[in-house]
């Protein structure tokens, strides 16, 4: 077994470089906006879940009918969707402008770090309630998050945790070997470039991470993707296409905490 210690002060001057290549290569919406061509599932549940599998695409005029107990989470123009049945929906009706949206997309695969990450999940530490920032970048790889991953960029992936209050380690694990490195972050920084030289990031590949602050140990197949996508429905499909049901959860969540409209209900 060998380990690896990667220098946070060497990695740390390293790592603008790469987040700003990796987020270079990612910013294909374009400055001014968000392309959506159609209107696309991202989440069912119920009944009708077969009915409207994630990846199908709507028209802007089409009606989607739900039974109870059903609920379908649809990507738009101006957002996100979430329509709840029993009842017929005109996806016509409440459909917004694309400007919100486009700004709600362009910080979060803009954002050059934490500081502007929204709040999540709030959890009790003691007397003192700490509240948890949700990853602020759809590209950067989770320590506490296991499951395929979608990568954009091989040469510029970032290792993101979302507790930075202390320093704090991780160790990577190769499964067949067992051979371990270690990466490590400073105090109040939640960002680590992947040790790429070390371990390659290629089509296929799994790790094991484990975090010094994190209960336990998660598993991470990486899916290299061939083609960047070019918007956001694209985007969607890509992640649905390879399985990357982290990323997708993620894209959803950070447009519905600015969607600030209710659920459609029957």
């Amino acid at each position: 077994m060998h380990l690896d210690k990667i220098d946070p002060a060497k990695s740390g001057g390293a790592l603008p470089l790469l987040a700003k290549a990796a987020l270079g290569s990612l910013l294909l919406f374009g400055a001014g906006g968000v392309a959506m061509a159609q209107n696309m599932v991202v989440r069912s549940t119920g009944p009708s879940a077969s009915s409207y599998p994630a990846g199908k695409k709507m028209a802007n005029d089409a009606k989607v009918s739900l039974k109870a107990q059903d609920q379908v989470t649809i990507l738009t123009k101006s957002g996100t969707r979430v329509l709840k049945g029993p009842g017929t929906y005109s996806l016509a009706q409440g459909a917004g402008s694309t400007s919100s949206a486009s700004r709600r997309l362009s910080s979060f695969i803009s954002n050059r770090g934490s500081s502007r990450a929204r709040t999540g999940a709030v959890r009790a530490a003691g007397n003192v309630t700490v509240e948890t920032p949700n990853n602020p970048n759809l590209w950067y790889l989770d320590v506490t998050k296991g499951g395929k991953f979608c990568v954009a960029d091989p040469d510029g992936l970032v290792v993101w945790r979302p507790d930075y209050t202390g320093s704090a380690t991780a160790s990577i694990v190769e499964p067949k070997d067992g051979n371990v490195t270690e990466i490590a972050w400073r105090k109040g920084n939640p960002l680590k470039a992947w040790p790429k030289d070390v371990l390659p990031v290629t089509d296929g590949a799994r790790y094991r991470l484990l975090g010094s602050n994190v209960p336990q140990s998660v598993e991470v197949n990486f899916v290299v993707l061939q083609n960047q996508p070019t918007d956001l429905d694209d985007t969607a499909s890509m992640l649905i296409e390879n399985g990357c049901s982290g990323q997708l959860d993620l894209l959803v969540e950070t447009l519905e905490l600015n969607n600030g409209e209710p659920a459609d209900q029957g």
